[in-house]
C-alpha cells in the first residue's frame, strides 16, 4: 500500500533533499577550487625558531612547489601551545588553515589540562606526520656507570642530590617517571625550555636532563655533557653507541618529539589528499632528508593510515603517561 505524505511534509523532504544537494555541491566545488582562492595559513603553536616553526616552513615552500599554493606561517604562541591549536581548531574546514602540530599539542595536552584543554582529538584531521625524534637523556659528565646504579652510586659519592631538568611537558613527564621506575630519590627541576636545563646540566647543577637533539647537539659536540639513553624502541643512527631505554631495563619508556599536519573536523577528503600527497614530496626530497638527518630524526611515512594511527597510540600513550605519573600540567 503507498503511503501518502501530506503536502506539506512532501514540500519539506523536497526541500531539505535540495539544501544537502547544494550543500554537497558547494563543498565539492570548493574542493576542486583549493588552493586558489587565498594563501593557506600554516598555524604553528611556538616561537619562531621552534621545530615547528623550521617544518612549517619547509612545508610552505612545498605547498608552493607541489600545488601551486602561497601559504604564510601564523605564529600563535602561549599556553603550552593551546592558543594556536584552539584557533585552529575553530577554523573553517576549506584547507586554507592547517596546524602544524606536536606531541605536546596533540597528545600530551589532552590529559595534562584534561579541565580546561579548548579543543579535543575529534577537532582535527591528521593529514601526516612529518617528523619524529626521540628525547634523549643526558648526564653531567662528572657522573659515571652505564646503569642506574652506577649513576646513582657516582652521584652519592660527589654528594650530590639526583637531580632531573625538565624544559616542557613531556621532558617533566620523563623525569618523574624515571624517578618511579628506578625508585631513586630524584627531584624534578623544571625549567622554561631544554636550552636553559641543559646549560645548567653541563655546569653540574643538575645531574640528568632529556632534551631533544637539536637543543642538546651543540654541547654534545663539545662533549661538555653526556648522552647515555634514547627513549626509543631503536637506537639513534646519530648516537649508535647509546642504548635504548629497553636496553637500560626499563620498559614502556618511549618520549618523542614530533611533529604533524592536521586541518580542522569536517575538511573535505579531496583537500587532505592533496595535502598528504605535499607531504610526501616534502618528505621524499633531498633537502627535508638533510634537514632531518641534522636533527637526529627518523625517517617516517605520511601514509594517511599510518599518520592516524600514529597520533592515536601517542594520545593513548600520553593518557597513561600522565596518570602514571601524576604531573598536573602548567602553562
Amino acid at each position: 500500500m503507498r503511503t501518502s505524505w501530506p503536502h506539506f511534509l512532501r514540500g519539506a523532504l523536497a526541500s531539505a533533499a535540495s539544501a544537502l544537494a547544494l550543500v554537497s555541491a558547494s563543498a565539492q566545488a570548493q574542493a576542486d577550487a583549493w588552493p586558489s582562492a587565498k594563501p593557506i595559513s600554516i598555524v604553528i603553536t611556538f616561537g619562531a625558531g621552534s621545530g615547528s616553526d623550521i617544518t612549517a616552513r619547509f612545508l610552505a615552500r612545498t605547498l608552493k612547489e607541489t600545488l601551486n599554493a602561497n601559504a604564510i606561517v601564523d605564529i600563535k604562541p602561549g599556553g603550552a601551545g593551546m592558543v594556536g591549536a584552539q584557533f585552529a581548531a575553530r577554523a573553517a574546514p576549506d584547507g586554507y588553515t592547517l596546524l602544524m602540530g606536536s606531541g605536546t599539542v596533540n597528545a600530551a595536552n589532552y590529559p595534562l589540562f584534561r579541565d580546561r584543554i579548548p579543543y579535543s582529538p575529534t577537532s582535527f584531521s591528521t593529514v601526516a606526520i612529518l617528523y619524529v625524534s626521540p628525547a634523549v637523556m643526558f648526564v653531567n659528565n662528572e657522573l659515571t656507570g652505564e646503569t642506574f646504579a652506577e649513576l646513582f652510586a657516582s652521584a652519592a659519592r660527589l654528594n650530590r642530590k639526583l637531580s632531573c631538568g625538565s624544559g616542557n611537558a613531556v621532558t617533566q613527564v620523563a623525569c618523574e617517571i624515571l624517578k618511579r621506575k628506578t625508585g631513586a630519590d630524584l627531584v624534578n627541576v623544571p625549567y622554561k625550555g631544554n636550552g636553559q636545563s641543559l646549560t645548567d646540566l653541563a655546569s653540574g647543577q643538575i645531574s640528568i636532563a632529556f632534551a631533544d637533539m637539536a637543543a642538546a647537539a651543540p654541547l654534545l659536540a663539545r662533549k661538555a655533557i653526556r648522552a647515555v639513553m634514547v627513549p626509543s624502541s631503536t637506537r639513534m643512527s646519530s648516537l649508535p653507541d647509546v642504548r635504548t631505554a629497553a636496553e637500560w631495563g626499563l620498559q614502556d619508556f618511549e618520549f618523542l618529539s614530533w611533529n604533524g599536519l592536521f586541518v580542522p573536523a569536517g575538511t573535505p577528503p579531496d583537500i587532505i589528499a592533496k595535502l598528504n600527497q605535499a607531504a610526501r614530496h616534502l618528505l621524499d626530497s633531498p633537502e627535508w632528508d638533510k634537514q632531518r638527518s641534522a636533527t637526529s630524526g627518523i625517517r617516517v611515512s605520511a601514509d594517511l593510515a599510518s599518520s592516524r594511527a600514529f597520533v592515536n597510540a601517542e594520545i593513548a600513550k600520553w593518557e597513561r603517561y600522565v596518570r602514571d605519573s601524576g604531573v598536573k600540567g602548567s602553562e
